[in-house]
């Protein structure tokens, strides 16, 4: 009995940590870090997705050491194979908080003998949430920790709830860019095994627009790269209840493709999947992040709730 209850004592557990201002209440898990309730203090809406098992049961997952799918779930680096799910782990890795203020949360994970089977590098990761306002600024910290050149992709997965009301439809939602008048933004998408395609599509905007349609994601994720810093999630109205700002190179936009789930994720990415056939080193793979021994990656994304 004894050696059970120290064994419970040992399992860690999730824990919601809160930030709250007048406008918002944010809640975030220390299971991946993950943000899992953003709510209006005065109009009592929800905007995170609640994670519903039978459409997707994530909310809004940190993606690391890799964003998307690799070529057989394994990847090779000085000669040595590794595997890899898709998104990597740190979503599923309890993160230790670290420091609290008013405004900001901060939480850490550290590389180990469990991470280093699946990934070899010594790394420290910390990321923080910011709530200023209506606003939330979501902020990774990598720092190699290796002796040697470390290389990882990071990205953000949030889900947000469209439509917001029972009576409406998410086909009378719309989807806005920051284009700044280069026309109709181009994606691509993925291939049933999560792999990069390289045809390339377009997306056609009406007064700088997209209405969703049954369609939208039947190809599942659309990612566009290097276009726009701004995605609006907008109501029947057309203005936008959630605004994602981020200045990673890749912002995708993806829904459960046939299943008519009543969110979207708007997702900043520091890399992607692999392309469909490649099989090189993991330095060579694109959009990879680099770090030298001792240096340090921030990046972070912000989100608008209106």
């Amino acid at each position: 009995l004894l050696e059970l209850m120290g064994l419970f004592k040992r399992k860690q557990m999730p824990r919601f940590y809160l930030l709250r201002n007048g406008e918002l209440v944010v809640y975030i898990n220390n299971k991946g870090a993950e943000l899992v309730s953003v709510k209006g203090v005065a109009n009592k809406t929800e905007y995170i997705w609640n994670g519903d098992p039978d459409y997707w049961e994530r909310r809004a997952p940190i993606l690391f050491p890799f964003v998307g799918s690799l070529n057989g779930e394994t990847y090779r680096h000085n000669g040595k194979e590794y595997r890899m799910p898709r998104h990597g782990f740190a979503h599923d890795m309890f993160f230790t908080k670290s420091a609290e203020t008013e405004d900001q949360l901060w939480f850490v994970l550290d590389s180990n003998a469990e991470t280093k089977k699946q990934y070899p590098f010594d790394f420290h990761l910390a990321v923080c949430y910011r709530l200023r306002g209506h606003f939330l600024q979501v902020k990774w910290v990598v720092t190699n920790k290796d002796k040697e050149t470390m290389y990882f992709s990071i990205g953000g997965h949030p889900a947000f709830r469209c439509p917001l009301k029972e009576d409406e439809r998410q086909s009378d939602y719309y989807l806005g860019f920051d284009m700044e008048g280069r026309g109709n933004p181009k994606y691509h998408t993925l291939n049933r095994r999560g792999l990069y395609s390289p045809q390339e599509y377009e997306l056609p905007l009406e007064k700088g627009l997209y209405r969703l349609n049954e369609g939208t994601f039947q190809k599942d994720t659309m990612i566009f790269e290097k276009q726009t810093t701004r995605v609006y999630l907008m109501r029947p109205n057309k203005r936008p209840y959630v605004t994602v700002t981020s200045a990673s190179p890749i912002m995708s936009i993806w829904s459960p493709s046939d299943k008519h789930a009543p969110f979207v994720c708007i997702e900043p990415w520091y890399g992607s999947s692999d392309g469909e056939g490649f099989n090189g080193e993991l330095s060579e793979k694109e959009w990879i992040q680099s770090l030298l021994p001792g240096e340090v990656f921030e990046a972070a994304y912000f989100i608008e709730f209106s």
